[in-house]
């Protein structure tokens, strides 16, 4: 094993972008990643999978709270696709 850690690619619309470097890019420390989300050109972002449990997390506690209806509805979008994501029902690297 070479410690290199596998990333998985998951497809994100530029509104889910935004929601997550706005309410849990303090996640993303990974450049890869980073550059990524930032990139406007780009579809499929690079994420460890470990990360992508953190933003799970991170997405759930800003949607408990929101009280914009059209947010709620696009962080639940969100949070479910990471979630079909990281159990191995989406697509990845």
């Amino acid at each position: 094993m070479n410690g290199k850690t596998e990333l998985i690619a998951i497809d994100l619309h530029p509104d889910e972008k935004k929601l997550i470097l706005d309410l849990a890019g303090f996640w993303v420390t990974d450049e890869t990643s980073l550059a990524d989300l930032r990139n406007p050109r780009k579809k499929w972002i690079r994420f460890n999978p470990s990360v992508v449990s953190e933003l799970i997390g991170e997405l759930s506690y800003h949607y408990n709270r929101c009280r914009n209806a059209a947010r709620s509805e696009l962080l639940d979008a969100l949070i479910s696709h990471l979630e079909n994501v990281l159990s191995g029902n989406g697509h990845g690297l």
